[in-house]
């Protein structure tokens, strides 16, 4: 009686439909789907870029274009009293044998061209390179890759990661970083 019957008739959906969401459960699956939506590496870049500055590097950039050396986006972060330079090279999709042949250099080249000490205050104590992907990499191409990750690991001790759009979640999630997601997918005109 203390409330208007047409107050209630307009705030019983609403309610009715947060209830069935409460019900129901988060939708967990968005990250995965936005993510891989992207099909523009430029945007992809950066997302990375506003993912590793969560974690206030001592320098993060975008380095992508005509003469990259192979890094996309470089970050230098102390970790745990070491500083490590994440060089990642950044694909829309999933990697195939055809594009795996023209990364393969892209990432070699990480480690030939180093990193201008202008804008580092350290030398980085690590390097690691990062390829980061918005999609998987099919089978036919998995053998090689992962062959030639040990091989530049025992041959020139040389460090890579591949990054696949599940492990891209895993880390968004793990170190909370979903509001910085939010918000890079925000400036970049992306709806979540």
């Amino acid at each position: 009686p203390l409330i208007d019957s047409h107050f209630t008739s307009a705030i019983i959906p609403a309610i009715g439909e947060k209830m069935m969401d409460v019900i129901h459960g988060p939708i967990r699956t968005w990250i995965h789907r936005t993510l891989e939506s992207i099909t523009d590496e430029r945007q992809l870049q950066r997302v990375i870029l506003r993912l590793t500055q969560a974690s206030v590097p001592s320098y993060a950039q975008i380095r992508h274009g005509p003469i990259e050396y192979g890094k996309d986006v470089v970050v230098l972060m102390n970790i745990e009293g070491n500083n490590v330079l994440c060089m990642y090279q950044v694909k829309c999709g999933d990697i195939t044998v055809a594009n795996w042949r023209v990364i393969r250099g892209e990432l070699e080249e990480m480690f030939l061209v180093p990193l201008s000490s202008l804008q580092i205050d350290s030398i980085p104590d690590t390097r690691e390179g990062i390829l980061v992907a918005n999609g998987h990499a099919n089978t036919y191409v998995e053998p090689v890759m992962q062959g030639w990750f040990e091989e530049q690991r025992l041959a020139l001790g040389r460090e890579f990661r591949f990054m696949h759009l599940d492990r891209l979640v895993e880390w968004i999630v793990r170190d909370r970083l979903v509001n910085e997601l939010k918000e890079a997918l925000r400036e970049l005109g992306i709806e979540v």
